[in-house]
């Protein structure tokens, strides 16, 4: 649960779809997620296959991709801004197969959801088999986490440390902050936490599929103590996740503070 006020609610495009018919977001072809049967798709890492999810409810997702072509595959189930949900990715490689993934997630509360699937960093674009089948399950409903979007982020102004905390088991996985500059600047954000394994990661506006920058260098061998640099342009916006290296750990308390150079 977070402590602090956070900035003004960042508009964004979100995905939307018509029956029968994918539409373009970001130059990617977007179509409808099919549950109980097996579609063929193509994809590559410049340019995944997305699929959007409408859940009604809370509930259970299973999602199965099997590559024909060799290629390398990789599975992200998404909230409506393009974040990982909870145990939502997958990369495993079943059976030594490197086009054979499936994960099953949970699906907090009703709402927009991505499936995307891409191929490796390097490896060619590919055909593939997905497949996927849901289970309602209203009982699945989590509270919201009020900074838990980067569109709720808390405002981390450079010079000010404050103070936050998480509690990955109590469904409070991570934080989101933001730091703005009316100058180009490098932007070092730092923690420190008594207890508990932090990263931070750092993120694009507008494209919190996948960081830029991570840390989880454990300075000072102490593991919530973390420091990451990264540039901002003049008038721009950085937002950096605070999370812990483990779903497993319970309630911890960290400090957080920025600076620009």
């Amino acid at each position: 649960m977070r402590r602090f006020s956070c900035v003004g609610t960042l508009t964004l495009g979100l995905l939307t779809w018509a029956q029968g018919a994918g539409v373009v977001v970001r130059g990617q072809a977007v179509q409808p997620l099919a549950t109980d049967t097996v579609t063929m798709a193509k994809t590559s890492d410049a340019s995944p296959a997305v699929f959007q999810f409408a859940a009604e409810t809370a509930g259970v997702l299973t999602v199965v991709v099997r590559g024909t072509d060799g290629v390398d595959l990789r599975i992200a189930v998404t909230d409506d801004l393009g974040q990982p949900v909870v145990d939502g990715t997958a990369d495993r490689d079943l059976g030594g197969d490197s086009g054979a993934e499936q994960v099953t997630v949970t699906l907090p509360a009703a709402g927009e959801y991505q499936v995307r699937v891409t191929s490796f960093s390097g490896s060619a674009s590919g055909a593939f088999r997905i497949a996927s089948g849901w289970i309602a399950f209203p009982d699945a409903q989590a509270p919201a986490d009020p900074d838990g979007r980067p569109t709720n982020a808390n405002a981390l102004v450079p010079g000010t440390p404050i103070e936050g905390d998480l509690n990955p088991t109590g469904g409070d996985a991570w934080d989101w902050f933001v730091v703005t500059s009316d100058t180009a600047a490098a932007v070092t954000v730092l923690t420190e936490a008594p207890v508990g394994d932090l990263v931070i990661e750092v993120f694009r506006e507008g494209e919190y599929g996948e960081a830029t920058g991570r840390s989880d260098q454990d300075m000072d061998g102490i593991t919530g103590n973390e420091s990451l640099t990264a540039r901002i342009e003049a008038g721009g916006r950085l937002y950096f996740k605070i999370s812990t290296a483990f779903a497993s750990q319970g309630p911890l308390t960290y400090s957080i503070r920025a600076g620009l150079l």
